[in-house]
């Protein structure tokens, strides 16, 4: 839904979504964020498993659905981590109407329940890997995993 701002006018959308840091036997899953099919100049990123929560949805619920459509894991005592906004310019969308999207996204830390590694199909990550600390410093990575190593242990630099 586009909202305008208070302050300025300025017509934006908000987006609500919901990440998960899942560590087993020291090492963290992550997902490839590939949008190559939208944008061919798209250059693929890790990320911590997660997406956007659904119109009703729970971000807890989400985080948990999100997991396991990206990765084929169950995923639960979910504990909350952090809270981020952000700002996407309108140029740099790949959905939506000609306007910034202001983003919020919940971060949670969740213990593996259970489950067998698969990519996601037809979504917007194409690969699903496990990863040590030590190995994450290496990969082409969002800024959100950084900040949630960071917080979490020994950060990645």
């Amino acid at each position: 839904m586009t909202r305008r701002s208070e302050s300025t006018g300025e017509p934006f959308d908000t987006r609500l979504a919901a990440y998960v840091l899942v560590e087993h036997e020291d090492k963290v899953l992550l997902t490839l964020w590939d949008m190559r099919h939208r944008d061919p100049k798209f250059t693929p990123r890790w990320s911590l498993p997660g997406g956007g929560i659904d119109l009703g949805e729970q971000t807890i619920d989400g985080a948990i659905r999100e997991v396991y459509e990206e990765t084929g894991y169950s995923v639960g005592n979910l504990s909350l981590l952090d809270v981020t906004t952000g700002i996407i310019p309108a140029a740099r969308r790949y959905s939506g109407d000609d306007c910034p999207m202001q983003t919020v996204a919940v971060t949670y830390r969740a213990k593996l329940l259970g489950g067998q590694l698969r990519h996601e199909v037809a979504g917007s990550t194409s690969q699903a890997a496990w990863f040590t600390r030590e190995e994450i410093k290496a990969l082409n990575r969002i800024e959100r995993v950084d900040l949630i190593l960071s917080l979490t242990g020994p950060g990645v630099r």
